[in-house]
């Protein structure tokens, strides 16, 4: 089995198809992996390819009509062997995904909504609610690569590298920046300060913390300022990237999420620990977004916090399940029918 993956300059949009990887190496255990990285040229020259392949979708089922790829794309490569599945994240890949799949007659899974392309253009569409498509399969929470193996060896490797008290019970506190609908102002983060202070003094814990590329530097500096004797490590993303997810989601007792990024709420439930986002309930705009974190929300993955200036947070009732066996059992039936 040859398998192509398509990825974007996200990261988020690839640490969930490396998910969907781990699971076909499972089902496919000799598979030989192939990369390509894609940028579109902009976002009008993806819609009018979009437009193309669903109207005009014999256009692209002829390989030596590849040549056109640079009118769409800035970066991109062609598979160095006949792919026989081909999986990408976003709507950035997607396109890329069809063309090829048409060129090269493979299968195809596109992760995530069709953003405007005709179901029928792709072997089958991962989601994580129902959006209608009679192709989709309906995951429990967006792919991951994290399962308890990881997590083990990731603490591990973060203890031996930092001077940490193992005795210490951490929290962990994600923190993002506006997307999906959220704007988060100087009186959430002054909030989300105080309530930090707050879990720490009462319920005498450290906190791991790590911003993301979303955040701004003004706040990263005040976060690292205003909380520095609360926490045991903290990243500030956008001095210095550190890849310390895992390690967090390993070493702490509870997962604390700002809510406007699916793929770091994914994460959090995955590693198996009680999982709270935080919002300052001003999304009013994003209805499938809102969906998900609903679901997430009544199947007891998550609980929500919308008052920072409380901390009686309960951590009871969480239904945490193994949710990486039951991605590759979803994606068993679909493929070996």
């Amino acid at each position: 089995m040859n398998i192509l993956i398509i990825r974007d300059d996200k990261p988020g949009h690839y640490n969930q198809t490396e998910g969907l990887l781990v699971a076909l190496k499972n089902i496919y255990p000799n598979s030989n992996i192939e990369f390509i990285e894609v940028e579109i040229k902009n976002k009008i020259s993806r819609k009018f390819l979009k437009f193309l392949l669903n109207k005009f979708t014999f256009f692209f089922t002829n390989r030596f009509n590849l040549k056109y790829l640079s009118l769409f794309f800035k970066k991109y490569n062609l598979p160095l062997s006949k792919p026989d599945l081909i999986i990408s994240t976003g709507g950035n890949t997607a396109n890329l995904n069809v063309w090829l799949s048409k060129a090269y007659n493979s299968k195809n899974i596109l992760n995530g909504a069709l953003r405007g392309l005709k179901e029928e253009l792709f072997f089958c569409i991962t989601t994580v609610i129902d959006l209608g498509y009679k192709n989709q399969i309906i995951l429990d929470v967006a792919p991951s690569i994290i399962n308890e193996d990881s997590l083990k060896k990731k603490s591990e490797e973060f203890l031996k590298a930092n001077i940490i008290d193992k005795k210490i019970i951490h929290y962990a506190l994600l923190i993002g920046g506006d997307g999906s609908g959220y704007k988060y102002d100087e009186e959430f983060y002054n909030k989300l300060i105080y309530f930090v202070k707050k879990v720490s003094k009462e319920k005498n814990i450290k906190w791991l913390i790590t911003t993301s590329r979303r955040t701004s530097l003004d706040i990263e500096n005040k976060l690292e300022k205003e909380l520095f004797d609360y926490c045991t490590y903290f990243v500030s993303f956008n001095k210095k990237e550190e890849k310390v997810l895992l390690s967090f989601l390993g070493l702490s007792k509870f997962i604390f999420v700002t809510e406007e990024s699916a793929s770091m709420i994914s994460e959090a439930i995955t590693s198996l620990k009680p999982v709270f986002t935080i919002s300052n309930n001003l999304n009013t705009d994003n209805t499938n977004y809102n969906r998900i974190l609903e679901k997430f929300e009544n199947e007891k993955k998550i609980k929500r916090i919308f008052n920072l200036e409380k901390n009686d947070f309960d951590n009871k009732s969480f239904r945490i399940e193994n949710l990486s066996e039951k991605l590759e059992k979803k994606l068993k039936m679909k493929l070996l029918i």
